[in-house]
């Protein structure tokens, strides 16, 4: 904020009429732009700065400027044009009745001038009493904006440090807002921030040139270049504008029929940004300022679309911002055509207006990510607990299968011990033997029950457990399912780490299941699960090796998103492997990561260590 209210203010002392030097500007417009004119003849007109903006016109206009120094000492003065836009300018000195052609500048010349910024001056010394008549020449295929400002040498440096000062604080603070939200871009990876980025970019370039800074330090040997950059900017900005909108308020997902006008305008901008390399420079701007405010328009209108529709909760930033910063074009644009004067507010309102934009598009970047944070954690909390489901809905299956054989075998027991009582052939020692091996078996369903228990127990706790323990339990998990898998143990087992011990067992389950599942449907014969254990400093590397037959390569990107699966909708959820995923980076601060290759699928796990494992 403080550098914005520098830049309004940094011009309040500019340029009051020094008394000891009396000036007088007249102009005169030449229509016939190949008749040869006589300068004396010419009929030169009042010249008021406050309506020195004739707007696009193809005729030459001439400045005459006569200067005298009414003091006795020798005073150095500076005129010069703050507009830096203009094509041709032919500075003359009138001297012995004779033109003396004695500066040339303009943008489609290569840069050079007097003073130390890009506005076009001429600095002159007028000796005691002395007076001096100057002609300027311009021509432009843009806006004629003719503001002359005559002043002297220190009030001029004055100015000139000032406003080097004022658009240094400004385009540094916007540098420092890109890099900010580039490197949150990094992290966040939402493409939203890399339009915003891109578009905001583009506008600083843009500024640099409409301001004539990048020809005075960017390009000063390539006026072409300087010629077509300011509407090619302005096409390109347009483009960028409109795909972040669409990626921003999700148009895609609001309404298809919002969706074709954006497309359509994006194709409009497209086509415009190729035209300017072969348009003249005034149709060309004229198409571009047309066009983009067209752009600015319609995105405006999208913002309160999503506001009143879907209640997008940050669509009102968004409207604010694009409508401050239509507001700074429209204004430009509006001094461009001659109908608002030049001054402080018409030349930077286009800097204003963005630099507004940026700040507040950069909060509606931050508040549409927490919000998407927000609903993204609530979704995780209900797949996690569809995840639960879905396992105990295995885990469920996997009772009933090691239940089976032990029911079967209580079952004879009762049978033979009933058929011995009928035949009254009752020996005690027979009996006795039957009753152990029953008890036997309920121990063992009683045990398996506990061990499914203690699996679906809430786990909120961390605690240091064995990893190799952990391995061993999940497989008897699965133990109903492994009557045809060979299962190779780490070597390793003396590894602990500390964390959600039940979290980690739902990992290897997932991961289990999966292997198993991929033999089936693949009709493996030869079943081979191999786990590795390491520990490298902190980190610990766990890994599931199974020659499934690999997973394909058109699925393997996909295979951690939810909801995706190959196998049959009966026989799989698709939340699985997300899950995993998320437990392993949020609960362990690990990764989770699949390699294929040669038939073989290889699930990587790696935690690290919070200092409290040992």
């Amino acid at each position: 904020m403080k550098n914005l209210l520098f830049l309004l203010f940094f011009t309040v002392s500019l340029f009051s009429q020094n008394l000891e030097i009396r000036s007088d500007i007249s102009y005169f417009e030449q229509k016939d732009i190949n008749k040869k004119i006589d300068i004396n003849n010419a009929k030169f007109l009042p010249y008021d700065k406050k309506y020195s903006n004739f707007g696009f016109t193809k005729s030459i206009y001439w400045l005459k400027v006569d200067i005298l120094n009414l003091t006795k000492n020798d005073i150095k003065q500076v005129l010069h044009l703050p507009y830096s836009l203009l094509d041709y300018i032919d500075i003359y000195e009138y001297k012995d009745n004779k033109l003396n052609l004695i500066r040339e500048y303009g943008d489609l010349r290569e840069y050079s001038n007097d003073g130390y910024i890009p506005e076009p001056s001429l600095i002159i010394t007028l000796q005691a009493n002395e007076s001096k008549t100057y002609f300027y020449k311009i021509q432009t295929h843009g806006s004629m904006n003719l503001e002359l400002l005559i002043n002297t040498y220190e009030d001029f440096t004055k100015y000139s440090i000032e406003k080097s000062i004022a658009f240094s604080f400004y385009f540094g603070a916007t540098f420092i807002m890109l890099l900010y939200n580039f490197v949150l871009y990094l992290f966040i990876k939402d493409r939203s921030y890399l339009y915003y980025i891109l578009f905001h970019t583009n506008y600083m370039i843009f500024a640099l040139s409409f301001n004539g800074l990048a020809f005075a330090y960017i390009w000063p040997n390539l006026p072409y270049l300087n010629n077509f950059s300011v509407p090619l900017l302005m096409s390109i900005g347009s483009i960028l504008a409109v795909i972040f909108t669409i990626e921003f308020l999700d148009i895609k997902t609001l309404s298809v029929k919002l969706l074709k006008p954006l497309k359509i305008l994006l194709l409009i901008n497209i086509i415009m940004s190729i035209l300017v390399l072969f348009l003249s420079y005034r149709y060309s701007s004229i198409f571009a300022s047309f066009i983009s405010l067209i752009s600015i328009v319609l995105i405006i209108g999208s913002g309160f679309y999503s506001h009143f529709t879907s209640k997008n909760p940050h669509a009102k930033f968004f409207i604010l911002a694009w409508g401050i910063l239509m507001m700074g074009i429209f204004i430009v644009h509006l001094r461009n055509i001659g109908v608002l004067p030049v001054n402080l507010i018409t030349s930077y309102s286009p800097l204003i207006g963005a630099f507004f934009e940026l700040v507040l598009l950069a909060i509606a970047l931050s508040y549409r990510y927490n919000i998407q944070r927000e609903e993204m954690a609530a979704k995780d909390k209900i797949l996690y607990k569809q995840s639960r489901l879905a396992s105990m809905g295995e885990m469920i299956s996997n009772i009933a299968h090691q239940w089976r054989q032990p029911l079967n075998r209580i079952n004879l027991n009762l049978a033979v011990i009933d058929k011995i009582v009928k035949d009254e052939k009752i020996g005690g020692e027979f009996i006795s033997e039957k009753i152990k091996n029953s008890e036997k078996n309920i121990q063992y369903m009683s045990q398996t029950i506990s061990d499914f228990t203690d699996f679906f127990a809430p786990d909120k706790k961390k605690n240091n457990f064995n990893i190799y323990d952990v391995i061993k339990k999940s497989l008897k998990l699965v133990e109903s399912r492994l009557d045809n898998v060979n299962i190779h143990m780490p070597k390793e087992k003396n590894i602990n780490y500390y964390g959600f011990e039940n979290e980690s067992v739902q990992i290897l389950l997932v991961i289990l299941n999966n292997a198993i599942d991929n033999f089936e449907i693949k009709n493996i014969k030869q079943r081979d699960i191999y786990l590795l254990l390491k520990k490298d400093l902190n980190e610990i590397t766990l890994s599931i090796c199974d020659n499934g037959g690999g997973i394909d390569e058109d699925n393997i990107n996909y295979i951690f998103d939810p909801y995706f699966s190959t196998k049959f909708k009966k026989e799989g959820t698709g939340i699985g492997l997300y899950m995993a995923k998320m437990l392993v980076e949020n609960s362990m601060h690990g990764e989770l990561k699949v390699i294929s290759e040669k038939g073989n699928t290889t699930f990587e796990i790696k935690m690290i260590e919070d200092g409290a494992g040992t």
